[in-house]
């Protein structure tokens, strides 16, 4: 694989940022990855870099020719220019299989590197490319002085033999199926993303957690801060995320805490829900957290599972307070609470309550109704299962890559 650009990090770009996520996301599904930029350094393990300084957005070597094209004038030597960089890319590119392209066959930055690609690209070869189209020159009012018929500008505005292009958003898509005259299914849209991971913080454990259970592709995460004794009512929680399973919901549920050791009716209770769990099929859904780091999860894990989950499950049926109730109202978790005194005077009006007597499948509904009607709570899921780097790469990334076909056909509309 090859990532293509007028310069990578530690050169700060939005587009910079966009190719180190796409050559950490390559690189960890066991890519080879290559960078070829003209300015940057490899700064994640495992990926090369192949410094073509006739990339630069400024021209590098060809400096005074990129500064006449941006007036307006093709110099006589644009032509050697053109030849010259075209060998320095062939070699930068020998034994790729993919090339993205990030950018330069849509902006006028450096139209010496752009003829050259396209001379390389029309040819043909062992080397496929992709044209990653984050910004147009002559989408963008900005750039009108720099948006001309005549060649090399005339580059910008086509769709060039021997390149595939993908757009970043719709209103991309839009623009460039309007400049180029083609339907969207040759357009198809591959998003930017985020980590989700890094932005929220999270620490080792939660992270190494996040991505094992795959919680961006959950409908629901639950949540119960707790210890494991018998007054904090699990079962009751248990039954709540079987009711929704059953109703076609993928679910995970999270206990953080665990049986005292010292405590016999704390491990018959633990033993008790665990048989409860396999009983209601749950074995995948509901998680005790004892059961997957030795030691005890400290205060910051806890605050990072708070801030990817959906749900706090506590159904406790004896409290003198309910801190976890406070820490999860400041996480914008829905709250699902035991219908008891102390927690009554937190939430309500803004939790579910489960009464002492309650049929799972209506707290269930309940819950999710709640769910459904939180903007923030919808934003937030939106933006893991569409948004997050993982998602991009799974579903769009990859397939662009190793089966094209598949992607640019189901982008028709």
């Amino acid at each position: 694989m090859a990532l293509l650009h007028y310069s990578c990090p530690p050169v700060i770009g939005g587009v910079e940022f966009v190719l180190e996520a796409h050559a950490r996301l390559l690189t960890g599904a066991g890519f080879r990855v290559r960078l070829v930029v003209g300015k940057g350094e490899a700064r994640h393990p495992g990926v090369d870099i192949a410094t073509v300084p006739e990339l630069a957005s400024d021209g590098g070597p060809h400096r005074k020719i990129v500064k006449a094209l941006n007036a307006g004038r093709v110099p006589d030597t644009f032509p050697h220019a053109v030849a010259q960089t075209e060998q320095a890319l062939i070699r930068a590119l020998r034994g790729a299989d993919v090339c993205l392209v990030h950018n330069v066959m849509t902006m006028h930055f450096n139209l010496v590197a752009s003829a050259a690609l396209a001379n390389i690209m029309e040819r043909g070869g062992t080397t496929r490319f992709v044209a990653w189209c984050h910004d147009s020159t002559f989408a963008d009012s900005n750039y009108r002085r720099h948006q001309r018929a005549d060649y090399p500008w005339s580059l910008l505005r086509q769709e060039l033999p021997g390149c595939d292009y993908c757009v970043i958003s719709r209103q991309r898509q839009k623009e460039f199926r309007r400049l180029f005259g083609v339907p969207a299914a040759r357009l198809p849209v591959i998003p930017d993303g985020v980590s989700v991971t890094a932005l929220l913080g999270l620490t080792p454990q939660a992270r190494a957690f996040y991505r094992e259970e795959r919680l961006n592709e959950r409908d629901v995460v639950a949540i119960t801060p707790t210890r494991i004794v018998r007054r904090k009512n699990l079962e009751a929680g248990m039954r709540i995320v079987a009711a929704l399973k059953n109703m076609g919901k993928s679910v995970c549920w999270i206990v953080t805490g665990a049986p005292d050791p010292h405590n016999s009716d704390s491990t018959n209770y633990y033993r008790e829900l665990t048989d409860l769990r396999r009983e209601l099929n749950l074995e995948r859904e509901a998680v005790f957290l004892c059961e997957r780091f030795p030691e005890r999860i400290g205060r910051d894990t806890l605050r990072s599972l708070l801030s990817v989950s959906d749900l706090l499950v506590f159904p406790s049926k004896k409290e003198g307070f309910g801190i976890p109730v406070l820490e999860a109202g400041l996480a914008d978790l829905i709250l699902v609470l035991g219908d008891i005194p102390a927690l009554r005077e937190i939430a309500a009006p803004n939790a579910v309550f489960i009464p002492k007597t309650f049929d799972p499948k209506n707290i269930a509904r309940l819950a999710w109704k709640e769910f459904r009607k939180s903007p923030t709570v919808q934003f937030r899921k939106k933006i893991q299962r569409e948004y997050s780097w993982e998602a991009v790469f799974k579903k769009k990334i990859q397939p662009a890559i190793l089966e094209p076909e598949t992607l640019w056909r189901a982008e028709a509309g």
